[in-house]
């Protein structure tokens, strides 16, 4: 009952604002998306005069909590008053990390907003997402020139409307290249970080490819992807039931957790795409347990185009059959012993497959300052 009075507030408030205040809004639906949107809003409050709305769906959004006189935050809650927030919004540009807009239950306004989607990840768009998740956006700041690829692909097969397609880039990535060299990386720490869902490696193979690391003598840290405590915490349960008290088990539930991702020396991974994050941010190689993917769009061959998450696989590490992960400990030391050659591999990927690299403080907000002059004259 209490967020629901915060949220009834939140969207009086938001409703009562003046135009001025509200004429660039972004919205986020968990605290998650903060880490996406910060360099953009700092951007914009840095070198720009323009008022911001930050809106949430979580109380506990980092973005809330900031202060600035030329940003106001309204916390709106997931339920009837997020819907009423889509459905009048009133603004010249809204940027979220939200997808298929218009597909379900959360539409476009009834009013000309101009809508604009943030990649959040550095994987494909054609085969894990929804086949119509991008369709219903004006404008996408897209992460590398396979998104843009896909993109126009998908517009020119299906005969839709041409959107702004925006060279934008990852700041997740850069961060992590930032910080790798403020972190000590201690020997014989392995982490693994699936995706979620029934073919995940935690739903399928997670206690006894956890026991073979473990009995191999490496410390390891299993980080789960978010919805997989959300959707079967059994798992979650599982998992500590078995290792609990073992000195080299650590279970990390924390969204937004990064030190496993420094500490480690290797990550095992399926179709996550946390895989491309830590093999061209930190440099570091991928064991791929060589599980079904995780597929929303039955179609998406009809574009004939091999999805990043896919085709980087045997550049940035190796892949391993299920049925072969008692081979594993071979693999992972055979692959620590070559991080050296494989770090300078790293830069050419980094140039090919992402935006603007280091800049995407500084361009995002200029394409956003840009977007802006246009709607308004």
């Amino acid at each position: 009952m209490n967020n629901f009075l915060k949220a009834l507030g939140g969207y009086r408030s938001f409703k009562n604002a003046n135009d001025s205040d509200k004429e660039l809004v972004f919205y986020s639906e968990s605290g998650q998306d903060w880490h996406h949107f910060r360099p953009l809003i700092e951007g914009m409050l840095d070198n720009y005069d323009h008022k911001i709305a930050y809106v949430s769906s979580d109380p506990n959004d980092p973005g809330l909590r900031l202060k600035d006189n030329k940003l106001t935050t309204y916390f709106i809650g997931s339920g009837v008053f997020r819907i009423l927030f889509f459905q009048y919004l009133d603004t010249a540009l809204c940027l979220l990390t939200m997808m298929d807009l218009d597909n379900f239950e959360l539409k476009r306004s009834i009013n000309n907003v101009h809508y604009v989607y943030l990649f959040h990840s550095l994987t494909s768009t054609h085969m894990v997402d929804n086949a119509e998740s991008f369709d219903n956006y004006d404008s996408l700041l897209c992460a590398g020139p396979h998104q843009i690829k896909e993109i126009r692909a998908r517009e020119n097969h299906y005969k839709l409307p041409a959107k702004n397609l925006i060279a934008y880039g990852y700041h997740r990535l850069e961060e992590l290249i930032e910080l790798q060299y403020l972190k000590e990386t201690p020997s014989r720490e392995i982490l693994i970080a699936p995706t979620w869902g029934e073919n995940s490696i935690l739903n399928t193979v997670g206690i006894e490819l956890c026991e073979i690391v473990l009995d191999a003598g490496y410390i390891l840290t299993v980080r789960p992807h978010y919805e997989t405590s959300k959707r079967t915490p059994e798992v979650i349960e599982q998992l500590k039931n078995q290792f609990k008290g073992h000195e080299n088990f650590q279970l990390v539930l924390e969204m937004g957790e990064n030190d496993s991702l420094f500490t480690s020396d290797l990550l095992i991974s399926d179709w996550s795409g946390i895989a491309i994050e830590y093999a061209l941010g930190l440099g570091k190689p991928v064991a791929f347990i060589d599980l079904l993917p995780r597929v929303r769009n039955d179609d998406w061959e009809r574009l004939n185009i091999e999805p990043l998450e896919s085709s980087i696989r045997t550049k940035i590490g190796k892949i391993i059959s299920p049925q072969d992960i008692n081979s594993l400990p071979r693999v992972i030391e055979a692959m620590i012993d070559n991080r050296e050659n494989f770090s300078q591999e790293i830069g050419q990927l980094r140039e090919k497959y992402v935006y603007n690299l280091g800049q995407t403080r500084t361009i995002g907000p200029r394409e956003i300052k840009q977007l802006l002059n246009q709607i308004n004259h």
